[in-house]
């Protein structure tokens, strides 16, 4: 387990956030700047078949309901992989270096202890980006590395849809409606996890362990549609009824819509099991154990895929 310790590590999250699943640290040596992401590891704390793994593949996600909050994970693991301030934890990390153009130069997945120094709100994060204040320069180069990143999966034909987003609240037994700006801080987060899913799809692919991939396809031409209705306030949602739908399966292939060769979905193991499975397949083969057959990821997808329906009717109706 490589220690990580020493990096100057930023949580950058919601208000109050249940499950706080990951980090963001620059490393420099010499000229290398090294992009470091890292997600909590659920995956090391219980074997497969597990009760407890048996119950979050039962689940299939946490539930976020206006009024609720159903974890899928018991709450004594989730207090234990949750990352906090000036706690030490154990985590899945990949170190990356980006070309000049922003494609990957070289990654590195690796077990690691991080002992992250800032957590910050996206407000927080977001007022030190337009700041720029000296001493916070990796959280500076963090975001303008990310952007190159950004801009290349763009010139590679990832669609960027710039809306907000909102948030029904209930709260002293009044309901009312939160709206998210899409800030600098959301971008490169976002941006961050794109990237971590682009690298462990690739992981994956390389030493052939069966995964769910998350791939799209575009069945229209982006900008002519957005042409069309370039004076309409709900352009991008016209513009998600002529693309395909994602889907899940054992067979890597591109993201079109992420400007992506491959992707996994793996940033939340906390909250989704399908992200927890993909974890795990990573800490048995880190670790010299057999992993998990295809015969049962396709099992899994085609479970996750009724019950994610299920879940979604219930938060619908609440």
């Amino acid at each position: 387990m490589k220690d990580l310790t020493n990096l100057k590590t930023f949580i950058i999250d919601t208000k109050n956030p249940q499950e706080i699943d990951d980090a963001i640290s620059l490393e420099l040596k010499n000229d290398t700047k090294i992009i470091w992401i890292h997600i909590s590891y659920p995956a090391s704390l219980f074997e497969f078949n597990s009760k407890i793994d048996l119950e979050a593949r039962k689940k299939s996600s946490s539930l976020y309901l206006v009024d609720d909050y159903i974890p899928m994970l018991p709450k004594n693991i989730i207090e234990e992989c949750n990352l906090k301030e000036n706690k030490k934890s154990k985590v899945l990390s990949i170190g990356v270096e980006l070309n000049n153009n922003g494609s990957v130069k070289n990654y590195k997945l690796l077990e690691t202890l991080i002992k992250p120094n800032y957590e910050l709100t996206y407000e927080d994060a977001n007022e030190l980006i337009e700041l720029e204040p000296p001493e916070e320069y990796e959280l500076i180069i963090l975001n303008n590395l990310l952007k190159k990143r950004f801009n290349y999966r763009k010139k590679h034909g990832a669609i960027i849809f710039s809306t907000t987003t909102t948030k029904i609240n209930y709260e002293n037994n009044n309901v009312y409606l939160e709206k998210f700006d899409i800030t600098e801080a959301h971008k490169l987060i976002t941006e961050a996890m794109l990237l971590t899913g682009f690298i462990m799809s690739d992981y994956l692919k390389i030493n052939k362990i069966a995964s769910p991939y998350r791939s799209q396809k575009l069945n229209c031409n982006p900008e002519d549609i957005l042409k069309k209705y370039s004076n309409s306030p709900v352009k991008y949602i016209i513009l998600k009824q002529f693309i395909g739908k994602s889907y899940i399966s054992t067979k890597a292939s591109k993201h079109e819509t992420l400007g992506l060769d491959s992707y996994v979905q793996c940033t939340s193991p906390m909250r989704r099991y399908l992200d927890l499975v993909i974890q795990k397949q990573i800490y048995l083969h880190i670790n010299k154990k057999e992993v998990l057959s295809e015969e049962f990821i396709q099992q899994q997808i085609e479970l996750d895929n009724k019950k994610q329906k299920e879940n979604n009717n219930i938060i619908k109706d609440n």
